[in-house]
């Protein structure tokens, strides 16, 4: 099948699809013909006049993420800012070949590298509901046809919006689980809700997109509302209020 077949049958399948592994396993199998292996959807947010990082989907290695975040990667990343800030597009050496970089940008660059994330392809995308979303494909060496470009940007527009209404039915499904448990606040809840899922602080960090110390406190809050001595005590005492089932 040819790349633009394979592009129009993936925006045709998306909107059916159920769930975000389904979606990742459909985009994979097509980013993987170009030369790709891996992928992020970053999801942001306006906090203090900037858009950061809100959610994520991605199958790029946890390690990475944690590393991501834990450096502060996406304000020295020059294709995520030149993105975010300009809204440019393409190739990572397009988008970069008219920059100065300093010592953290380079940084950034070089550890992509090490992660297999040689040569990507970047885009802003305004989503349907308001909001904004960059991805990103990566890989040792991408194709750089035109008809690759074309896919790409076609491909990234049909995935940011699918994600965002899959995570969307996702929030509202936890609201529900919420409703009547005031105990907790929203974020405190979904932070309890991840950890008896079995997901350590950092990976309740990565899934959130937010700072380890950040859950931690959150954590520290929890066992404060439910008089708990730590979490195992917190889960089972969330369990027997009916906070969580």
């Amino acid at each position: 099948m040819m790349l633009a077949e394979r592009t129009l049958a993936f925006a045709a399948q998306a909107p059916g699809l159920q769930n975000r592994k389904a979606l990742s396993g459909s985009l994979l199998s097509l980013i993987e013909s170009v030369g790709a292996s891996r992928f992020a959807c970053l999801y942001l947010r306006r906090e203090g006049g900037a858009l950061t990082i809100d959610r994520s989907i991605s199958n790029v290695p946890r390690l990475w993420q944690e590393l991501y975040l834990e450096r502060g990667y996406d304000a020295t990343d020059p294709v995520f800012q030149n993105a975010v800030r300009g809204g440019s597009y393409g190739y990572w050496g397009e988008t970069t070949r008219s920059l100065t970089l300093n010592r953290g940008s380079r940084e950034v660059m070089s550890a992509a590298r090490e992660f297999d994330m040689k040569d990507g392809f970047t885009k802003r995308i305004p989503l349907d509901n308001g909001g904004t979303a960059v991805m990103m494909v990566a890989g040792e060496e991408l194709s750089h046809s035109d008809q690759t470009r074309a896919a790409l940007r076609m491909t990234f527009d049909v995935f940011a919006n699918e994600g965002a209404r899959m995570l969307k039915m996702s929030e509202q499904s936890r609201d529900e689980d919420y409703a009547g448990r005031r105990e907790l606040s929203k974020t405190q809840f979904r932070v309890l809700l991840m950890r008896s899922e079995g997901l350590s602080n950092k990976q309740v960090a990565q899934e959130m997109a937010r700072h380890e110390k950040t859950v931690e406190c959150h954590v520290t809050e929890i066992l404060r509302r439910l008089e708990a001595r730590n979490m195992i005590d917190a889960i089972r005492i969330a369990t027997k209020r009916k906070l969580i089932v």
